[in-house]
């Protein structure tokens, strides 16, 4: 009998997304370390908290650098260990400061995983940057270690997000330091690959909306 590969040995950890209501009208539309930080004034001890990952928040481009939310959604995804779910629940009733732009958290719903076929994340970050090609090899080398099958794609542009380039790329600036990744979507995902990718995500800073997979939204 053949030994399993290295790549199975990698387990995804159990994790559920803590969904919470939004009231506001606008957040900026690179807003990943803008939020975290905002997050860390409300729950102090969340920086280095390995259990963490934070969806981008969901809205409509406005043209000019900002999001208008959406009504009636549970906007601020927070994905944990179900053991931490209770660090994370002081956030609802506290009033956010995104760079200026104020929203109120909610009620919060526990949400568990979908195994899905088709995910996506709004940029998967790379450490020092590269063009689009070795971004690609980059991606599927991750997959590859965590032993995931699934048809790549990165999304064309469409011009109204800050910090996206003409090829698809998007940049996050982390106080005086800027990371650069792309959008990502993963297709034709098993059941447990589709729960591996969202338990794992990929690459850094997921605690900045990086990296961090769910299902694809519907259009419009």
């Amino acid at each position: 009998m053949n030994e399993p590969t290295a790549t199975r040995l990698i387990q995804a950890p159990a994790r559920v997304d803590v969904a919470f209501s939004l009231t506001g009208e606008r957040v900026p539309a690179e807003h990943g370390y803008a939020l975290f930080a905002a997050m860390c004034r409300i729950i102090d001890d969340l920086h280095g908290a390995s259990w963490l990952s934070v969806h981008p928040i969901p809205g409509e481009p406005d043209g000019d650098g900002t999001l208008t939310l959406r009504p009636d959604e549970l906007a601020l995804r927070l994905r944990v260990d179900p053991a931490y779910i209770d660090r994370v629940l002081p956030m609802a009733g506290a009033t956010l400061s995104i760079e200026g732009h104020l929203v109120t958290v909610g009620a919060s719903r526990v949400l568990p995983l979908e195994p899905v076929a088709d995910l996506g994340a709004r940029m998967v970050a790379l450490k020092d940057g590269a063009d689009r090609q070795e971004f690609e090899a980059y991606l599927r080398r991750r997959l590859d270690v965590v032993g995931v099958r699934a048809a790549v794609e990165i999304p064309a542009p469409k011009g109204a997000l800050a910090g996206e380039h003409p090829d698809g790329r998007r940049v996050l600036h982390i106080r005086q330091q800027t990371i650069v990744g792309y959008p990502v979507i993963l297709r034709g995902l098993s059941a447990e690959d589709s729960l591996r990718v969202q338990g794992l995500g990929i690459g850094g800073r997921q605690r900045f909306g990086c990296g961090v997979f769910a299902p694809l939204r519907p259009p419009g």
